[in-house]
């Protein structure tokens, strides 16, 4: 994961899928889900649990866009409510997400967003 200014986020394209997220408004894995699933417009049969979710973050085949970015501001307050563990698990699926992604010749990027 990278960080940027809030000033050099993009904007939506034809090429580029932009997702945003507020870490304080995300501070628990329930939120997550209902606001992942919401802006990167996923399945209705999303499960809300994490095996969903890596399935759903590899495959992304139902976004037109070939590159998707996800955007978190407010990153230390992302999932601050969860474990350690919890945390470390969906950033794992998102760096798998990533990888799966590339191999499809698609991409799909996990950027924190700096308020400066």
């Amino acid at each position: 994961m990278r960080s940027i200014n809030k000033s050099d986020r993009p904007e939506k394209s034809d090429e580029l899928f932009v997702a945003k997220f507020d870490g304080k408004k995300t501070k628990t894995i329930s939120k997550l889900y209902k606001k992942i699933a919401d802006r990167l417009n996923f399945p209705d049969h999303f499960g809300n649990n994490l095996d969903a979710l890596a399935d759903c973050l590899c495959d992304l085949s139902w976004i037109e866009n070939p590159n998707v970015k996800l955007f978190i501001k407010n990153m230390d307050d992302f999932l601050s409510k969860e474990n350690e563990e919890t945390k470390a698990t969906i950033l794992e699926i998102f760096n798998e997400a990533a990888s799966n992604q590339m191999e499809e010749d698609n991409s799909f990027e996990v950027i924190a967003v700096l308020d400066n």
